[in-house]
């Protein structure tokens, strides 16, 4: 491994870390541990920060520990919700997922 793979996955052990930023989240059943981008949500909202008819959810998870890619428009469960997948990009082994679920009002 090189050295900047070295200190990729040590950067990685520390942002997935429950005492950091990490926190635990069943992605289809299975644990893993997420890093919920919340302002990533308000700017892809606009910055709007009131009810909607949808909601979104936007994490990033180490691509190794997620069930296999999903495509834009397959569904996936968080926490036991139905979603659907918006985006699903992947990057040096992290995966960073945006999630959406329509709601009836």
């Amino acid at each position: 491994m090189s050295a900047f793979q070295e200190m990729v996955k040590r950067d990685m052990d520390i942002f997935f870390n429950p005492d950091e930023f990490g926190e635990e989240h069943k992605i289809d059943g299975k644990p893993v541990m997420c890093v919920i981008d919340d302002q990533t949500n308000r700017d892809r909202k606009g910055g709007a920060e009131f009810a909607t008819a949808q909601s979104t959810v936007f994490f990033y998870a180490r691509t190794g520990d997620l069930p296999q890619r999903k495509e834009p428009g397959e569904g996936l469960r968080f926490d036991g919700v139905p979603y659907t997948v918006e985006t699903w990009d992947e990057d040096m082994g992290v995966s960073s997922i945006a999630l959406f679920i329509c709601i009836n009002v």
